[in-house]
């Protein structure tokens, strides 16, 4: 059971890795990360880096099991570490970015974000036109994952296979 979890956290870190860096947003602003500072007027861009693969491999872990635990099947769509702006003393942030691969208003796509301290929190998240956007209670290595049943993310053998209309 142990080497399992280990396979699937290693399956999952592979995945952030190769999707991170191949997925093109829908927008021409790609790569930027918009959130609402407490307290400052307006929206504002918060600097994005790369995860470390320490980073990644502990999310995937939680990841991996807390989908188990649920008995869903996560699907990473991105991984990104969002540094705090200035001015950030804490409180819920709105924060939007642009993910591609997610239809509008799905409902099963959540943020995972771990912070510097270990500890992970789950948000919900809401798609609308490319952009995920959800409330932030800190910054830190935020991964998007879809949970689907394992009915839905694995169809059974022999099924026919619908074929989508549209890349997007």
């Amino acid at each position: 059971m142990k080497r399992f979890k280990a396979i699937i956290a290693l399956t999952a870190v592979l995945a952030m890795t190769c999707t991170t860096a191949v997925m093109a947003a829908p927008s021409p602003t790609a790569g930027v990360v918009t959130v609402v500072v407490p307290g400052k007027g307006g929206a504002e861009a918060a600097q994005v880096t790369s995860p470390t693969v320490k980073e990644l491999t502990a999310l995937a872990g939680f990841i991996s099991e807390n989908a188990a635990t649920l008995g869903m099947v996560p699907s990473v769509k991105t991984a990104i570490d969002i540094v705090a702006p200035a001015g950030y003393k804490g409180g819920d942030v709105p924060t939007i970015f642009a993910v591609a691969g997610l239809k509008d208003g799905v409902k099963n796509v959540f943020a995972y974000i771990r912070l510097k301290n270990g500890k992970t929190i789950i948000v919900p998240c809401t798609v609308k036109n490319g952009y995920v956007g959800f409330m932030a209670p800190a910054f830190g290595t935020v991964a998007i994952v879809e949970l689907n049943t394992a009915s839905v993310a694995m169809p059974a053998f022999g099924q026919p296979q619908a074929v989508p209309a549209t890349l997007h």
